[in-house]
């Protein structure tokens, strides 16, 4: 027998979870075990609801060190659902942003005396085909997308099944067919090459992108928030918006620490400065209200006692009541 898979953990099995997680002293006074046992049956896996655990305390000694206090699995199972629909809009946002970024690029092309919507891509498609680390990167993006039968109507006119360099895409196809991650990386080739005050924004907009790829794949976005995981300075332009918000410097200083904050507090940022549509963002603001007045306070009392959790929303509260909070009457 291969000694590496004899020292497997086994699958834990539905039954063996309740058992299992009381012995961590989570309780079920809320949520029974029977209720617990349905919702990991039915709703969600276990794997993905203990990933809230980590936004409670331990005991740090006696007897019961190393589990944790007043945790309840009703608990976890709120975060979850609020989570699901954090996720839910932050998506929307962020394929909002991305749109009207494109839109950005375009109008800025328009107003450009020495840009025909050509010469930039090739440029572009030039400097990615003899890129000394990564040569043909985007080349080979290009080339996977276009076996889809929708692209390949819109992209048989160019070269793109060879291996040679692909050239003379406008502009106004070049940004339908790259992923949101390669449209930051021209967007800062473009503002590099004309010195364009929109540079401003890359940096932003790359963890914007990195708070996209999560949710895409549905990821938890609200657990391991106490972590101190991003030590790299905040944005000058974000620190401005926070402080705009009332948000002192300590606040801004620990909660920036935190990845996953930092990456929603720049797309809370961005999203007003990148979208231009009125209708959007009244949609947007709607939602954030009611998600935020309404759903995540509905269970509020289950944090009375968790430091962390309430932190965290006076921050956003800060944020949201400046920037979208919509009159609930």
């Amino acid at each position: 027998m291969n000694s590496k898979k004899s020292t497997l953990r086994p699958m834990m099995k539905i039954k063996e979870m309740v058992p299992y997680l009381k012995g961590k002293n989570i309780a079920f006074n809320i949520a029974t075990e029977k209720n617990a046992e349905d919702y990991l049956r039915n709703n969600n896996n276990y794997y993905n609801i203990m990933a809230y655990k980590n936004n409670f305390q331990k005991y740090q000694c006696g007897k019961l060190k190393g589990k944790y206090i007043d945790l309840e699995f009703a608990y976890l199972k709120d975060l979850s659902i609020i989570d699901y629909r954090v996720r839910i809009i932050l998506f929307k946002m962020i394929i909002d942003i991305e749109h009207y970024l494109k839109i950005r690029i375009l109008n800025i092309i328009e107003d450009l005396d020495n840009e025909d919507g050509y010469n930039i891509v090739n440029l572009y498609l030039d400097h990615d085909y003899n890129n000394e680390k990564q040569p043909k990167k985007v080349h080979e993006s290009i080339r996977k997308k276009v076996t889809d039968e929708y692209y390949k109507k819109i992209f048989s006119k160019y070269d793109i099944d060879g291996d040679s360099k692909i050239e003379n895409i406008p502009i106004w196809e070049f940004l339908e067919i790259i992923t949101f991650g390669e449209l930051i990386n021209f967007f800062d080739f473009f503002t590099k090459k004309y010195n364009l005050n929109d540079r401003k924004y890359i940096f932003i907009l790359r963890e914007v992108n990195k708070l996209r790829n999560a949710v895409a794949h549905n990821s938890c976005v609200l657990s391991d928030l106490n972590r101190k995981d991003n030590n790299h300075r905040p944005d000058t332009l974000v620190i401005n918006y926070l402080k705009q918000c009332g948000i002192g410097k300590e606040n801004r200083t620990t909660k920036l620490k935190n990845s996953r904050i930092r990456q929603m507090t720049y797309t809370l940022y961005l999203f007003n400065k990148i979208v231009t549509s009125e209708g959007v963002k009244n949609n947007v603001r709607n939602e954030i209200t009611n998600l935020f007045y309404g759903r995540i306070n509905l269970n509020k009392k289950y944090y009375n006692n968790n430091d962390l959790l309430k932190s965290i929303y006076e921050y956003f509260d800060k944020i949201i009541e400046r920037n979208y909070k919509e009159n609930l009457e």
